[in-house]
């Protein structure tokens, strides 16, 4: 099945409205002829696959020269790219409204800060910092959540949607969405720990990277 790309406008003051109009109309339109039963249905259900996070160049060469190493959580996959590093992030479930999109996609997995240090006094010792089960959530403004330190969740960074493209296709009687290029930008929030757990005295918003979210439609 050939599928359409649909870019939206550079537009960050109408970005969410902008994307939300977007994946309303495709997923009515496609679902309609996918999967009429879903169709009808006021809650779109997802239950896969994963999504990709690209790490921005600058800000992975900033934390590496802080000592501080990006390692991936279980079940979360990491591979290197030209200059950071690609982290793929299992989706576990989710589901949006067919009309207003607002809702949440959760994830397994996510990132672990550690940093190594080596006084004079001590042994070598790590400190580190736990950011897991990534939640996207699609408001008005929309934004990552995560489990900081396995304790309390916190929203951790802003999603910006007004480059995003995309796509719809059926593979295997299945139906999916792609949402690729999504800027993820480390609020104050985030920084605030970093910086109060590494030392460290970055400024927010800090860019993190690039997302591309593949989910897959429950039956």
């Amino acid at each position: 099945m050939r599928v359409r790309a649909l870019a939206l406008p550079d537009r960050r003051s109408s970005g969410f409205v902008l994307f939300a109009a977007t994946v309303v109309a495709a997923l009515t339109l496609w679902l309609v002829v996918a999967f009429p039963a879903q169709a009808k249905a006021a809650t779109v259900h997802l239950n896969g696959v994963q999504t990709t996070l690209t790490t921005d160049p600058a800000t992975t060469a900033l934390l590496f020269g802080a000592g501080i190493i990006p390692l991936p959580a279980w079940p979360t996959a990491v591979a290197p790219t030209a200059h950071a590093a690609s982290y793929t992030f299992p989706i576990t479930g989710g589901r949006v409204n067919a009309t207003t999109l607002a809702g949440a996609i959760n994830h397994s997995g996510g990132l672990l800060l550690a940093q190594y240090t080596t006084p004079t006094t001590m042994p070598t010792s790590w400190k580190t910092l736990s950011l897991t089960r990534f939640t996207i959530r699609i408001t008005a403004h929309p934004y990552l959540s995560a489990v900081v330190n396995g304790k309390t969740r916190a929203g951790i960074a802003g999603l910006d949607l007004s480059k995003a493209v995309i796509t719809r296709f059926v593979r295997h009687h299945q139906a999916y969405v792609r949402i690729a290029n999504v800027g993820v930008n480390l609020n104050a929030t985030a920084v605030g720990v970093i910086n109060a757990t590494f030392g460290t005295h970055l400024a927010a918003p800090v860019d993190l990277g690039t997302a591309t979210v593949l989910a897959r439609v429950g039956r």
